[in-house]
């Protein structure tokens, strides 16, 4: 006998959403149906209208941000329009792309414990919730921690911790693993598979649909505010896969070479790949040309910029943060710092930029014992942008913050400020928003406005961003890449601190392996992937692309050396 269908925990009927003061619609007659139990993947560029969608659900939209709301949005049988936000939080959970909004304490436990507590929950059930959800995520030894001395990857984990202790039936994961090392990503991965088999109802937006892909009950995929597609996976990729690569969504890679190979009449058009698995059925009887062109172009580097002997950093004579460490960064590099969470990274890159001084050892910046440098003249010569660069926001407008960083360097002349201002929201697809409030972008655009504000005045030497695409779609994340070879071009070192090991396999020539406070690896990116036992002491994960190729070639297939792109595994297709 044929179970009935799960009854429906969210409703949108004919949903349409104007945010303050905007004449365009965030959202546009949206309409679906989520099943208690069921797991939806929301997908699409960015500033499509994800977050929006995700804060309709909680309340948040539109009693806290305001705005015009038309429909109807039903939340576990409640009305969000006529329904207080704290009423709703019994039922539904949200994790923000940024977790720091969420935080109202100053220790992990603390805040953990922060939302059963409002529940007026006894405090035997407490402190059950807290010791589950600090265990689920790896964080029941930084329970006594600070919050805000957490590293990029554990503030993550504690806002889906404190999520998590709120048990309600809708969760909400906008970006989870976004600052999470690639082998976390996976463990949440298992987590979130975990938590629909004990009947929670999740909407994830990821942009990591390796492992969902094939796994999820429903994909939502949203472009300029409409709902274009939904259903099953396979039928929504089927139905709108190549107008989801053209508008910059991230397809797994097995799955976007399916689409492409099948656009050129060289796959059958049955065979639509989502897993690894399939691929390698699906493409078993392909053949490849001998050659590729995929020798790397060697780049002119110039003098050390950067030179580290041996350096040590302890933070409250407890935390050993950095371990011996020694490296160097020549003119004109592009380096990835990569590894697990709480490596080191981003202590080094606070070191980098005079924040922090070596406990230990010797730091050489442009040739001068780093002791010696002031922050703000080393300011002029090397900056930082941080994993949440609104931290470093100050006006009320894109276009005052870019001509604020000109007059902090010292250009005062008005019309080469707007010049450059409007040069460099043109180069960094920022211009719609120059009026806009920095902290009311999306995160995608926060990152490309911190990059921005750092090189707009010009004389830096190197630049250091702390996970670049977070928040990313594909065709921002391909033009922050162009624009950091411009850079490259110009003589700018670039330092990259990232967990995205697809943007570190197709555009990083050397990166940098961390893991507990010391360098596992440094070295060229392809020889990185065959090196098991580091990847394994790292938390890293070959990427689809590369996992694929090394099974196709355990069938027998040949294919040749440096394919590290998918245009590049297409090309090779004979």
């Amino acid at each position: 006998m044929t179970s009935p269908p799960a009854s429906p925990l969210v409703v949108f009927d004919r949903v349409t959403f104007y945010h303050f003061e905007r004449t365009t619609p965030a959202l546009n007659e949206v309409s679906f149906v989520l099943p208690q139990g069921s797991l939806t993947l929301l997908v699409g560029p960015s500033g499509c209208g994800k977050s929006t969608l995700c804060m309709l659900m909680t309340g948040i939209i539109p009693h806290l941000l305001g705005g015009v709301l038309k429909g109807r949005v039903i939340v576990d049988g409640k009305d969000v329009a006529q329904t207080a936000v704290k009423d709703l939080a019994l039922s539904v959970g949200m994790l923000f792309q940024d977790p720091e909004w969420m935080f109202a304490t100053l220790r992990v436990e603390d805040e953990v414990a922060f939302g059963p507590e409002n529940l007026k929950l006894p405090r035997a059930e407490v402190y059950q919730r807290v010791e589950y959800a600090l265990e689920t995520v790896s964080l029941s030894r930084f329970r006594h921690h600070l919050v805000w001395a957490l590293s990029g990857g554990q503030i993550q984990k504690l806002g889906l911790a404190s999520v998590l202790a709120m048990q309600p039936s809708l969760m909400i994961l906008d970006e989870p693993t976004a600052n999470l090392d690639p082998a976390t990503t996976h463990a949440v991965h298992e987590l979130i598979l975990r938590l629909r088999e004990q009947g929670k109802t999740i909407v994830l937006v990821s942009k990591e649909l390796d492992e969902f892909i094939a796994e999820a009950d429903n994909v939502l995929y949203l472009a300029d505010g409409k709902l274009v597609a939904q259903g099953p996976p396979r039928e929504v990729v089927l139905q709108a896969g190549l107008h989801m690569l053209r508008a910059g969504v991230w397809l797994p890679e097995p799955t976007e070479i399916g689409l492409r190979l099948r656009e050129k009449g060289k796959l059958a058009s049955e065979a639509l790949p989502l897993t690894i698995a399939e691929a390698k059925q699906a493409f078993s009887t392909l053949s490849f040309a001998p050659d590729v062109n995929s020798s790397p172009q060697s780049s002119v580097l110039g003098p050390p910029l950067i030179e580290a002997e041996s350096i040590h950093y302890t933070y409250d004579r407890k935390v050993h943060a950095l371990r011996g460490i020694s490296f160097g960064v020549r003119e004109g590099e592009l380096v990835a710092i990569i590894g697990q969470n709480g490596a080191g990274k981003s202590t080094l890159a606070k070191m980098l930029v005079g924040l922090l001084k070596p406990s230990s050892g010797t730091l050489r910046l442009f040739g001068k014992n780093a002791v010696h440098w002031k922050v703000a003249d080393l300011a002029n010569r090397i900056a930082l942008v941080f994993q949440n660069p609104e931290h470093q926001f100050l006006c009320d407008t894109v276009f005052e913050e870019l001509s604020y960083s000109l007059l902090a360097k010292g250009i005062t002349d008005p019309a080469r400020v707007q010049e450059r201002v409007v040069e460099t929201l043109h180069q960094l697809d920022l211009q719609a928003d120059a009026q806009t409030h920095p902290f009311a972008l999306s995160e995608g655009a926060k990152r490309r406005l911190g990059v921005a504000t750092m090189l707009v005045g010009g004389g830096v030497q190197v630049l250091i961003v702390d996970e670049p695409t977070y928040g990313q779609d594909r065709r921002m994340t391909e033009r922050l890449m162009e624009y950091i070879r411009q850079l490259r071009q110009e003589g700018i070192t670039v330092l990259m601190i990232t967990h995205d090991m697809r943007l570190v396999e197709a555009h990083i020539e050397r990166a940098i392996v961390m893991a507990e406070g010391r360098i596992l690896y440094d070295g060229d990116t392809q020889t990185l992937f065959t090196l098991e036992e580091v990847i394994h002491q790292a938390n890293l994960r070959p990427t689809a692309l590369n996992s694929l190729i090394t099974e196709l070639r355990q069938q027998g297939i040949t294919i040749p050396a440096g394919i590290n792109t998918v245009e590049k595994f297409i090309q090779a297709v004979q």
